[in-house]
């Protein structure tokens, strides 16, 4: 991965050299030089997040499983997003990025055990112990995220006399963090985390000879790491965004 950053840093950096003479100089109504952009955004999250663990039980000879799914949705104003960087000959901005946000929405809760009558370690078949499960629905849950990593937004439009002068495709990858709280209470807790994605596309207009603002639509995807079954380990953002950027 940092070879393609490394690469792609080089290609654009060629590209803008061979525009301008003057790739770094700070320029009215261009992109040059330092950069940094700040958004707040609307957005929903929702993702499926899972826990699976394995234990023995003293009046049981096999091991056991435990598998609890978390189905989550929820929505949040802001979601606030930071970046800073150097924007390359007019045409792209490379830039590390970091955002957070707190979001209220709700969660379906399932809870399985399985019976494996061998040890750990050995494969045979599982019987579920439906004695056991749980299976609550819409349950109100409160959550926190965050995002950090490395990015780049591209300008492809130069002529400042175009109507699409402004617009921008952005792109960014890192790690993600999140923990829910499921009711007031804090009766449950789940968290994860794994390496995400997130890509833009807006428009942004100059309000002065160094500073735009604009809006932009985003999606991010993680996919989650930590003690995950295949069917639960995704998570997703979907945002909408008021920008204001230097530089």
């Amino acid at each position: 991965m940092k070879n393609i950053i490394a690469i792609l840093v080089l290609c654009v950096a060629g590209i803008a050299s061979a525009d301008s003479p003057s790739v770094g100089k700070t320029v009215a109504h261009e992109h040059r030089g330092f950069y940094s952009n700040m958004s707040f955004a609307f957005a929903h999250n929702w993702y499926k997040n899972s826990r699976e663990d394995f234990g023995r039980r003293y009046d049981f000879d096999g091991t056991l499983k435990y598998v609890d799914y978390y189905d989550y949705s929820g929505y949040t104003f802001p979601m606030s997003e930071f970046k800073f960087g150097v924007g390359i000959g007019n045409l792209a901005a490379i830039h590390f990025v970091f955002n957070i946000g707190f979001i209220s929405g709700t969660m379906d809760y399932k809870y399985e055990v399985y019976q494996r009558p061998c040890p750990l370690g050995v494969k045979c078949a599982e019987i579920l112990d439906e004695s056991r499960n749980i299976d609550e629905k819409s349950k109100d849950a409160y959550s926190f995220r965050t995002f950090f990593g490395l990015g780049s937004t591209f300008y492809p439009i130069q002529d400042k006399t175009s109507p699409l002068n402004g617009l921008f495709v952005g792109a960014s990858v890192g790690y993600t963090l999140f923990a829910t709280m499921i009711n007031a209470c804090n009766e449950e807790a789940t968290g994860n985390g794994g390496v995400s994605f997130q890509l833009e596309l807006g428009k942004e207009w100059w309000i002065s000879d160094h500073v735009s603002m604009g809006f932009g639509l985003g999606f991010a995807h993680t996919g989650l790491i930590w003690q995950t079954v295949d069917s639960h380990s995704s998570d997703n953002v979907l945002s909408l965004s008021f920008r204001l950027t230097h530089g």
